[in-house]
């Protein structure tokens, strides 16, 4: 028996597993008798294969290259509020100089 085909009885296992399981939460939500609980197929173990062998080195691939600075997000959001203070001082400073100039006269 090939791989692949293991894998689909797998798939397939799996999936009447969850459709037995939909049918026992639709009977209890319409407070019907509950369905028979079937007897999952015997679900074969998936072979090893190179990805799942590979998976802790991808994990520490992961960790070495992740970023280790303040998420873009923050540095966003600090840069906005920046430029909203820096706006703000600038018309409150024109909104001054003009008070002054018309008070002078």
């Amino acid at each position: 028996m090939s791989d692949r085909l293991k894998d689909l009885q797998r798939q397939r296992a799996l999936a009447q597993e969850q459709i037995a399981w939909f049918d026992r939460e639709i009977a209890r939500e319409t407070n019907a008798a509950p369905a028979p609980m079937a007897v999952p197929a015997a679900v074969p173990a998936p072979a090893p294969t190179a990805v799942s062998q590979s998976i802790p080195q991808a994990d520490e691939l992961i960790e070495r290259y992740a970023p280790k600075g303040k998420p873009v997000h923050d540095q966003v959001k600090r840069g906005c509020l920046l430029y909203f203070g820096i706006a703000f001082a600038l018309v409150a400073l024109g909104i001054l100089a003009l008070y002054l100039y018309h008070r002078m006269k």
